[in-house]
């Protein structure tokens, strides 16, 4: 019979091979190793995938979770609720992110990024309602120059919420993971 802290000991030796094996690209290992049934481990998968760059990757694993459990985030799923809303930040569905965001800094009031996070996503919104209004309504010159002066307010704001580092950061090792043709948008 084995001792719980063994077995802590052998899910943290387990956790550090799944880290390790997409670290180096073995994904199939990874995988293995992570299996199908441990919400932990697929957990630990999908973080380290994501932290590797392999966006497209962690968002296929993250599909097969429960939407309610990314949706309204809760322990254990808070690490993944963040990786969720910041691909779907990332794909510009930023209805999907924003209450997301929202619900990850009700859980953890200092945690900035999520604020941020939310922020971005309704600035980017406002600023595609804007830009959607002088397409379709084709407003007098005047008008479009009230509308042209919130744009750049709003773009200017974005520029200081994103200057926060609240999204993660890619290096150009994690890039080369990315979909050669992705239809997101990575920061």
């Amino acid at each position: 019979m084995r001792s719980p802290t063994g077995q802590l000991k052998n899910m943290g030796k387990l956790v550090e091979m799944i880290q390790n094996a997409v670290s180096t690209g073995r994904i199939d290992v990874a995988e293995q190793l992570a299996g199908q049934m441990d919400n932990y481990l697929l957990s630990e998968l999908i973080q380290s995938l994501y932290k590797e760059g392999y966006v497209a990757l962690a968002k296929e694993r993250l599909l097969q979770i429960e939407p309610r459990l990314l949706r309204e985030p809760t322990p254990p799923f808070l690490e993944l609720s963040l990786i969720w809303a910041e691909i779907c930040y990332d794909e510009r569905n930023y209805e999907e992110a924003a209450p997301i965001f929202e619900a990850l800094a009700e859980q953890n009031p200092d945690f900035a990024a999520a604020r941020f996070g939310a922020a971005s996503c309704y600035l980017q919104l406002a600023i595609t309602n804007l830009e959607r209004r002088i397409q379709l309504y084709h407003p007098p010159k005047s008008e479009q120059e009230k509308i042209c002066k919130y744009l750049d307010d709003f773009h200017q704001a974005l520029n200081l919420i994103q200057a926060s580092g609240w999204h993660t950061k890619w290096s150009t090792t994690q890039v080369r993971h990315f979909p050669a043709k992705s239809s997101t948008r990575l920061h």
